[in-house]
């Protein structure tokens, strides 16, 4: 299956939980870790699959790289281990998909509270971020 149709099976589906128990579908799960992308491509599906231990092999190999340090708050907001989300936006050097830390962790509180559109929220910055890492590391695959 191709990176396009994996997207698209993704984010045809309703908003996921906040904090998912398992994957989504172990079937995608496989597809995505045998996609020729970059691995920040890869790890971006794995999230958006709510594969939060893919996604986490993936971006602590790289701690100190900006996407890897988004991608590794957002898992463990999704986690549900709110303090280490806060820590890793706190580290974080700026990033265009959170160019405001403190912002991103008022949305951890928010969604330790489970106010109402967080996950419509947290949906939308998954997609965000499969478009942006798809568009940012398109030409550099490193299987």
């Amino acid at each position: 299956m191709s990176t396009d149709n994996i997207q698209a099976s993704l984010f045809a589906r309703d908003p996921p939980p906040l904090v998912p128990k398992a994957p989504w579908n172990d079937e995608l799960k496989k597809q995505i870790a045998a996609l020729q992308e970059h691995r920040y491509i890869i790890a971006a599906l794995h999230l958006a699959n709510d594969d939060i231990y893919a996604c986490h092999d993936i971006v602590q190999a790289d701690e100190g790289e900006p996407t890897a340090d988004l991608m590794h708050a957002l898992l463990h907001r999704r986690e549900g281990d709110t303090f280490n989300s806060k820590y890793w936006f706190s580290r974080m050097r700026r990033h265009a998909l959170c160019p405001e830390p403190a912002e991103a962790k008022r949305f951890v509180d928010a969604c330790e509270r489970r106010e109402a559109g967080c996950e419509e929220r947290q949906w939308d910055e998954l997609r965000e971020l499969v478009r942006w890492t798809r568009e940012t590391y398109k030409s550099s695959a490193d299987p």
